[in-house]
């Protein structure tokens, strides 16, 4: 069945036929290195569509170690979508292919800081973000880098004032 995921047409797939095709895809060989492929990784975190995403172009095959740093997300979802040669992107609804995000559904803003998206309570994405170094980089999801001076922990945000500057 086809649907229109964000800016195009894609195909639901069941988890098991997702696993197949992703693996297939690449060979049964990480994306990114020679390890053979363990797992179908959800370039977007599947809770994030109605569906479950599971759709070939949010998949990439990848081995254990380079599984865990996209859970992190030590490497983004651009650099997952390139090594699995995704040229369209599946998008959640609501989301635009315009704006950064990172695996979990997070704004991430030109500076590395990032805001909460739709799983901001999520226990998986915070063990991941912790884990990957970036929670400590999350800004409350109200910020909008359209802000003239935005104040949070002690660091001032906004258009006129950079991204850390006073």
């Amino acid at each position: 069945m086809k649907r229109k995921i964000g800016s195009g047409l894609a195909t639901l797939l069941s988890r098991e036929e997702f696993s197949i095709q992703v693996l297939r895809r690449s060979k049964g060989v990480c994306v990114f290195c020679s390890a053979q492929a363990q797992d179908p990784h959800h370039v977007l975190e599947r809770k994030l569509f109605e569906d479950g995403g599971y759709y070939l172009d949010n998949g990439a095959g990848v081995c254990n170690a380079h599984h865990w740093k996209c859970e992190t997300t030590e490497i983004s979802v651009e650099q997952v979508r390139v090594a699995a040669g995704i040229v369209l992107p599946v998008l959640p609804p609501g989301f635009s292919g315009d704006i950064r995000f990172d695996k979990w559904g997070n704004r991430v803003w030109p500076s590395g800081y990032r805001s909460w998206g739709p799983l901001q309570q999520d226990a998986g994405a915070r063990r991941a973000l912790e884990k990957g170094g970036f929670l400590k980089l999350m800004l409350p999801p109200e910020y909008s880098e359209d802000d003239e001076r935005y104040e949070f922990n002690g660091e001032i945000f906004g258009r006129y004032y950079g991204e850390n500057d006073e």
